[in-house]
């Protein structure tokens, strides 16, 4: 399969990190949907919630199913993939500048084929945007920065992502919060997520700009009618060929966050867990890995 099909691009800025589809299925009723993509885990002392995460969404998604509030209002404790808060400290942009951009000496031009810099060249002007502005960085952060920002003309944001929601929900609530990785830890796997790839990874999501809104609807679509197996598709398609990557972005981050929620299944006090959706599906999935270890995994 072409590089430029797996819309990769879009799956890590919608379901993956929150540090930062082409099947005809019938759809569901998005206005009442028998199932949400939401799933509780009954352990010995408390109840595990588990929403799947749009780490960017649309203003316009909100109010959330109701079924997803009241999970939130039963926990005292919340947990994250990260802490959003982390995002905008001083440390975390010093090393976005270190692992995302250039050396001095180093350009984007001088990295990358000529045919991929004068696309990039064309939809960067398409923005209002100089080529200055892109030049000292790296090929997965220009085409991080490239989607984002088509993603945000499209009325997708971190702002309203359903990581942002709840965190600024819980600090209000004055709940506890609780983080599975640090940002500099997502940061740091993203960054070296693509070895040998990192051009094909620019190529490919200046190709899918044209496809971009049709694929995101999908997905937000998949989403909000609680479809596990058309989110499945979504991921394994863009994984597929890519091994590596998903076992560093997906498999061993599953098996980690699984102990820790086995972790909170024996401990007094109801969570609720706000996870990429893309963690959620698959064999290699957290509800698959909770089911193998012999809890009973329902979805909402």
């Amino acid at each position: 399969m072409p590089y430029g099909q797996w819309r990769l691009i879009t799956i890590i800025l919608l379901i993956i990190y929150a540090c930062i589809g082409q099947t005809s299925l019938a759809l569901a009723d998005e206005k009442n949907p028998s199932h949400i993509f939401m799933w509780s885990v009954q352990g010995a002392k408390s109840t595990v919630f588990i929403l799947g995460s749009m780490h960017v969404f649309e203003e316009g998604s909100y109010p959330l199913d109701a079924r997803i509030e009241k999970a939130y209002n039963t926990c005292p404790r919340v947990v994250f993939e990260a802490d959003p808060a982390a995002a905008g400290t001083q440390e975390i942009r010093d090393m976005m500048l270190k692992l995302g951009t250039y050396s001095e000496g180093r350009t984007l031009k001088k990295e990358i084929s000529t045919t991929t810099y004068a696309m990039l060249k064309e939809r960067v002007a398409a923005d209002n945007l100089t080529m200055e502005q892109f030049d000292r960085f790296k090929p997965w952060f220009a085409a991080l920065s490239v989607a984002a920002i088509e993603l945000k003309k499209l009325g997708f944001t971190a702002e309203y992502g359903l990581d942002s929601y709840f965190y600024r929900k819980a600090l209000t609530d004055k709940k506890e919060r609780i983080f599975l990785e640090t940002a500099a830890q997502q940061l740091e796997l993203l960054a070296n997520a693509f070895p040998g790839h990192e051009e094909d990874l620019l190529k490919q999501a200046l190709e899918e700009m044209t496809v971009l809104a049709k694929d995101t609807s999908a997905m937000e679509q998949a989403w909000k009618t609680g479809d596990a197996v058309r989110m499945e598709t979504f991921t394994q398609k863009s994984l597929k060929e890519f091994p590596e990557v998903e076992k560093k972005l997906f498999a061993e981050r599953n098996k980690a966050w699984t102990t820790h929620i086995s972790r909170f299944l024996t401990q007094k006090g109801d969570v609720f867990i706000v996870v990429g959706a893309g963690h959620l599906v698959g064999k290699d999935g957290v509800l698959e890995l909770l089911k193998t270890k012999g809890f009973k995994v329902v979805q909402q």
